[in-house]
């Protein structure tokens, strides 16, 4: 989508430069052939400055394509006959995008100017765990991986696999004092005690608001019920992002 294209320090003359070469150099040919005395016919096709030359355009069109359209993978198909389709064909898109993304955000009411939010920029465990999903188009398997990789790396900091989830969220900030095979977490570095109570109140409930309210119907509801938007996607991200934040600010109190 134009509005969500994130331009903001990209070259746009390079970036349309590269996409144009690549769509141009990897211009499919078909490699039926004819001679003396045959006539070899096949749907292959291979791309006019050969295959060498297309992957090496390729390794620098990915990239690209990943920053600029990340759903390029998903709304592209390819062709067994022809090795570069998805990429050219994405290409082609970004290229009309970026050629007509003034105008057309001009004529549906202005560009948009506010703060965006990127998923790369997220808590690096966050993106690292949606990625592949999300670049597939699967957003709600994207946001699944994402909490449960969150639940994982609280599970690691206090050292247990015996409890999950919400469950683990209150035992960790609990109010109570740590016990043998049940440590705590706190906010030691918050010097006022009222807030650092606060915190460690507010983060208790806003974990297990995150379990409940972002991980817990995306995994028991049926797919076609939870299926989410680009941004609703990127907000329960950036919530589970917070959460692992505010878990690695915290300091680990054991008996």
């Amino acid at each position: 989508m134009l509005s969500n294209m994130q331009l903001d320090g990209v070259d746009i003359e390079w970036v349309d430069r590269a996409l144009r070469s690549f769509v141009a150099e990897t211009e499919p040919v078909n490699q039926s052939s004819s001679g003396a005395g045959y006539v070899s016919i096949t749907p292959q096709m291979a791309p006019k400055r050969g295959r060498l030359e297309a992957l090496r355009l390729t390794e620098v069109i990915r990239p690209i394509l990943d920053k600029l359209y990340p759903e390029w993978r998903s709304e592209n198909s390819t062709n067994e006959y022809d090795e570069f389709k998805s990429e050219r064909d994405a290409a082609s898109r970004l290229i009309a995008r970026l050629s007509s993304h003034v105008e057309v955000e001009k004529r549906l009411g202005g560009l948009d100017s506010s703060p965006k939010i990127s998923a790369a920029a997220l808590h690096p465990l966050i993106w690292q765990a949606a990625s592949a999903q999300w670049s597939t188009g699967h957003r709600h398997e994207a946001v699944l991986a994402a909490a449960k990789a969150v639940n994982s790396h609280l599970q690691t900091k206090i050292g247990r696999r015996d409890v999950s989830e919400t469950d683990l969220v209150k035992q960790a900030f609990s109010d109570k004092a740590p016990e043998p095979g049940k440590p705590r977490l706190r906010f030691s570095a918050v010097v006022d005690e009222k807030t650092r109570e606060s915190l460690r109140r507010g983060v208790l409930e806003f974990g297990s608001g995150c379990f409940a309210a972002i991980r817990n119907p995306i995994g028991h509801l049926p797919n076609a019920e939870v299926d989410l938007n680009e941004q609703t996607a990127l907000e329960r991200l950036a919530a589970l992002s917070l959460l692992a934040r505010w878990i690695d600010d915290a300091t680990l109190v054991s008996t």
